[in-house]
């Protein structure tokens, strides 16, 4: 195998998961790029987390995360509410509607990873997962190697 298949192949299967899934997220007036979908998705499975919990559960920087944060709240899709055990953070929760929204973004999500699945048995797919687990790992280690922390 050359040396950049495996990058151009990754690279271009995330291009492919974008363009598929963007025109989704579009009509349910999300953008994919800020994260939006996978903050709500991750609301939906429990929320009630603190900005950093949030931030690190979607592997979004600071900033990024309260840019997306005051765009869905204007939305009415979430709100802040003040963290009862410290004064300086906020717990962040889906409103009703925030909840709808997410309960769709979350079916998107589900109908791409139906997709990626196809043609894969169950011990395909928990291979193919710990390869890509494997690589993941390796970057993270290697987080210097070009004078940053990796996101």
């Amino acid at each position: 195998m050359e040396k950049d298949a495996l990058r151009t192949i990754l690279f271009q299967m995330e291009l492919s998961r974008r363009r598929l899934i963007q025109p989704w997220f579009s009509g349910l007036g999300l953008t994919l790029g800020q994260g939006q979908p996978r903050i709500l998705a991750r609301l939906l499975q429990g929320d009630g987390l603190t900005q950093r919990e949030l931030a690190d559960a979607c592997s979004l920087d600071a900033a990024t995360l309260s840019r997306a944060l005051d765009r869905l709240e204007e939305m009415g899709l979430i709100r802040r509410e003040e963290h009862p055990g410290s004064r300086r953070s906020y717990l962040v929760r889906l409103t009703d509607a925030g909840r709808e929204k997410a309960a769709k973004v979350q079916e998107g999500f589900d109908r791409v990873d139906d997709l990626l699945c196809q043609g894969f048995s169950q011990e395909e797919q928990e291979r193919l997962r710990r390869d890509l687990e494997h690589i993941r790992t390796n970057l993270d280690r290697c987080e210097t190697l070009f004078g940053g922390k990796s996101t």
